[in-house]
């Protein structure tokens, strides 16, 4: 399909991060299949560099064979890319248009294709001069190796790793250095009933992922609901409830962000709890609240950390922070 046919067919999904054009799913061959797929537009967002980042995505598609449990993705790039890291990670659309990813995370890293060579070199017969004794050596043969780097190509490798189970798939691409088209096919019994209908897309020189999602729902404004009856104020010292409750305390309203220095990962939270739970990976801490907490030595493979909040009696649900 020529890229005019394509983009005729892509329509608006609505506000996100970025604007994005997607289509339409295509209809599915077999119970459970799926496929996302969109372009975005190239904008000169500020920008230290400025200009356009070399690393904005043209274009993007992944398909989910449910019967062949098979994850294909496919991305298209408007110029040659930097080779530094690119996420991508699956998961569920929200109401409001963003996507509440960690289904499934697909890492691409790349590194250089080097060649060995080794090779018999003959050494001439000469002379040799150590500290005024002069002394003669037969020519011989000798064993030399030559590595060097191949500049027309290079090596993209695409790790997945599903939440809930253990371990990751890889798959590499041998790409021409100037190729701005590449794409990956995983394959294995584990990825058995895959589900998503959204993505977001995490490339170097830009604070804000390419999604693309399903469109938020039309926002719908409640009846008033009437003013409950006011209670009496407890007496201090008289049985008085702790003053941190969940009549006083919006666990939902608490915005947190998480930032790397280095090894460390530093989470700011706004506004009030009892107890604040942290979870990386497979382990977890439960903390008293605090604004500002940091979790050492978290090596840079770590992307995301889970927190939720406790007014004392009840806990939140679980947030999903992307580490900037």
């Amino acid at each position: 399909m020529s890229r005019s046919t394509l983009r005729a067919r892509n329509a608006i999904i609505g506000a996100v991060s970025l604007a994005v054009l997607a289509v339409a799913p295509a209809a599915q061959a077999y119970p459970g299949d799926w496929s996302i797929s969109g372009e975005f537009e190239r904008t000169t967002t500020p920008s230290f560099a400025g200009g356009f980042n070399p690393n904005d995505v043209d274009e993007f598609s992944a398909a989910y064979d449910n019967r062949a449990k098979t994850l294909a993705i496919d991305l298209e790039y408007f110029q040659v890319p930097g080779r530094d890291n690119v996420y991508v990670s699956f998961g569920t659309g929200l109401p409001d248009g963003s996507c509440n990813t960690g289904a499934i995370d697909i890492t691409i890293a790349s590194r250089d294709i080097t060649t060995t060579r080794t090779s018999r070199v003959w050494i001439p017969a000469q002379w040799f001069n150590n500290d005024g004794r002069h002394f003669w050596r037969d020519g011989y043969w000798a064993i030399r190796t030559d590595t060097s780097v191949d500049t027309e190509h290079y090596e993209r490798f695409a790790t997945l790793e599903r939440d809930g189970v253990d371990g990751s798939l890889e798959q590499v691409a041998r790409l021409d250095s100037d190729e701005t088209e590449m794409g990956w096919t995983f394959g294995s019994p584990l990825l058995n009933g895959l589900a998503a209908d959204c993505v977001e897309i995490t490339v170097p020189g830009r604070r804000a992922p390419f999604v693309i999602a399903p469109p938020a729902a039309p926002v719908t404004v409640p009846a008033p609901i009437p003013s409950p009856t006011p209670t009496p104020t407890p007496i201090p010292g008289a049985g008085a409830p702790d003053p941190l409750t969940s009549d006083d305390v919006a666990l939902d309203d608490i915005i947190t962000s998480a930032t790397r220095v280095g090894s460390r990962i530093k989470v700011t939270m706004t506004g009030d709890a009892n107890q604040v739970q942290l979870r990386i990976r497979k382990s977890s801490k439960t903390l008293a609240f605090s604004n500002s907490l940091s979790i050492k030595n978290q090596p840079t493979s770590v992307r995301y950390v889970y927190v939720r909040f406790s007014d004392g009696t009840d806990w939140s649900d679980w947030d999903r922070i992307a580490i900037r």
